[in-house]
Order: C-alpha cells, then sequence, then structure tokens
C-alpha cells in the first residue's frame, strides 16, 4: 500500500504526463524524492481547533483581577455576563470600541429586552469598570465609557415586613426548620448567600453570636435575638442528618439548602399568609429599618449588614412618614 508521500508524488507526475518525456518524468520523481527526502507529507487536519480571541483573554485577565480583589463569586458572574455578550455583538477590536458602540448596545438591548433604566444603568457600571481596566492597563488609550452618562431612573421605595407581615410569616410555617429560618433571618440581617455558607459550628449559642463570611471573604459578626436563638436549637436537635451546614433539604439525602431553595420557601410562605412580595432580603431591609426607628446609630446597623459605606445603608432603610412627622412637630413648635 502506497504512503501518503508517493500517493502525492504520483498526482505530480500525472499531471506533468502530457508535458514531459518518460525521461523526463524519471528524474522529475528523483528529484522529488531527494527534494522531500527528511520533509515531513501528512493530510492536512480539517480539525476545528477553537482560537481564544484577544478580547475573551483580555476579559479572562479583568475577571481574575476583581477575583483577585476579593470580589465574590456571584459578582465575578455578572461582570462576565453582562460584558461578554456586548463585546462579541460590537465585535470590533478592544480600542476601535467608541462609545456610539456602547450607546447603540444599550439602546438596542432595552428595546429588545423591555428591561427598566435601572437594569440598564448596571449593565453601563458594568461596561465602566471592564473599560476602565483596559484603560489602567494600557490595553486602550480612549476610555469609551468616559463620555457614556448615568441613565437615569426612578428610584423605587422598597418597604420592610410590616410586624403583621411577620407575625403571618411565622404562623405560616409548619416545620421547625422554617420557623428557624424566618426568625433566623430577621435576627442576623444575613444575606441569602451568606446563609448558604453557614455551619452549624459557625453558631455560638452561649454569647448567641454568628461569624458570617460576607462580601469579598470579609468575616462580621452578627448577633441572635432570644426566639431565633430558640427556634435554631429546636430545629438543630430534631434533625437526624449529620450535613454540618446550618439549614438543610428535608427529605434525604439532607442536602444544604441552596440560594434558590431558601427564596423557595420564602415565597412560599408568603403565598400563604397573603403577604406580598415575599423574599429572604426583605428581612434584612427590616432588620435595618427597625434598628434605625429605635435609635441605633447608623455605623452600628452597618456593622451588622457587613456594609463598608454609609450610604449604602441608608438605601436598605425605609423613612416611615408617621417617624418623619412627629419629628417635625417636636422640632419645629
Amino acid at each position: 500500500m502506497k504512503s501518503y508521500r508517493e500517493d502525492r508524488f504520483d498526482e505530480v507526475l500525472n499531471f506533468m504526463s502530457e508535458e514531459l518525456s518518460v525521461e523526463q518524468l524519471r528524474k522529475l520523481k528523483e528529484v522529488l524524492y531527494i527534494t522531500f527526502k527528511d520533509s515531513d507529507i501528512s493530510p492536512k487536519s480539517t480539525e476545528i481547533i477553537p482560537v481564544e480571541s484577544s478580547i475573551d483573554i483580555i476579559l479572562k485577565r479583568y475577571i481574575l483581577t476583581k477575583q483577585m480583589e476579593g470580589k465574590s463569586i456571584g459578582t465575578l458572574e455578572r461582570y462576565k455576563n453582562i460584558c461578554t455578550p456586548m463585546l462579541h455583538y460590537i465585535n470590533k477590536p478592544i480600542d476601535n470600541i467608541e462609545t456610539s458602540d456602547l450607546r447603540m448596545y444599550l439602546i438596542l438591548y432595552k428595546q429588545s429586552r423591555k428591561v427598566s433604566n435601572r437594569t440598564l444603568d448596571g449593565m453601563r457600571r458594568c461596561f465602566s469598570s471592564f473599560f476602565n481596566f483596559c484603560f489602567n492597563e494600557g490595553i486602550i488609550n480612549n476610555n469609551p465609557c468616559a463620555a457614556l452618562k448615568q441613565i437615569k431612573y426612578t428610584k423605587e421605595i422598597k418597604k420592610p415586613f410590616s410586624h403583621v407581615d411577620m407575625v403571618k410569616m411565622q404562623e405560616s410555617c409548619t416545620t421547625k426548620r422554617d420557623k428557624a429560618l424566618v426568625e433566623f433571618l430577621y435576627a442576623t440581617g444575613c444575606r441569602v448567600s451568606e446563609v448558604v455558607k453557614l455551619n452549624r459550628d459557625d453558631i455560638n449559642f452561649y454569647t448567641k453570636e454568628v461569624i458570617v463570611l460576607g462580601k469579598g471573604n470579609k468575616q462580621r459578626t452578627v448577633y441572635l435575638t432570644d426566639i431565633a436563638s430558640m427556634r435554631l436549637i429546636d430545629y438543630l436537635n430534631s434533625r437526624t442528618d449529620t450535613n454540618d451546614c446550618l439549614f438543610a433539604s428535608e427529605k434525604s439525602p439532607y442536602e444544604r439548602l441552596s440560594k434558590n431553595g431558601i427564596e423557595a420557601v420564602i415565597k412560599t410562605l408568603g403565598n400563604k399568609s397573603g403577604v406580598d412580595n415575599a423574599h429572604p432580603h426583605r428581612y434584612r431591609r427590616t432588620l435595618a429599618t427597625n434598628l434605625l426607628d429605635k435609635g441605633m446609630p447608623i455605623q452600628d446597623v452597618a456593622c451588622i449588614l457587613g456594609h463598608s459605606e454609609l450610604s449604602t445603608t441608608q438605601v436598605y432603610c425605609y423613612i416611615n412618614q408617621s417617624n418623619v412627622k412627629a419629628s417635625y412637630q417636636k422640632y419645629s413648635a
């Protein structure tokens, strides 16, 4: 059986057979064998090998840099999921992307997805973070986001749970786990992502303290109320599984309760009790509002919530107009 090399040589000889004599063909064959004696002649691969584009490499560098800065996994995923489609849609070398490209992308995105201006401005902030990185790293000479102005939107006032809402939610609980969960969410003001990561050993029932690992892998201490501590002890004592997690699923194999799982529990309780917009994060907002209403310094509330900026804590807090009116009447007289 002929080799691939010999087949190719025969093709050349056949092609030249009408132009050359037999002697000339013989000499051509000798030249071919001598010339390509040490050369590797093999079929060209037709396999499609994906090549990572320069934009993908830059985006990966950006994500790794943000990870090193301590950004949470959720934030990193958000950066990636927002920037990747934009870069591939515009489909230009990164140093050729202009402000008009970004503006048009946002306009088309709003038209096709019917998103709010709040969502759109969040995307703009992600773009700005990415292009600031590229500019500071010397990847681009001009930042196309510099001229992309903030997108204005109406800031919706998100109300906390009322006392009646809280009672209804608690009374709708049919399991010890759910009773412990709702009390824990309110007492600690923890983010759902923080609750998911907690283990039994993170709770000190003697001091009623909980060590929480928050955003940016920052540790902080939050506290349990007497009722939250009691509900939690009752729940943990009732468990027969050996999972270290603080909150587990109620059916075998008793896995760690996920973010979606916690959200589903609270949503179900809201539907059963007739409480609208029941969401775990609303407990966090409720705690912040109640602590401030009772006179706790905002710096201490920020510490409980794990906020590095007081302005963030202020956004969380619902202003009770009856309190404003009472203060006005007190100080205006």
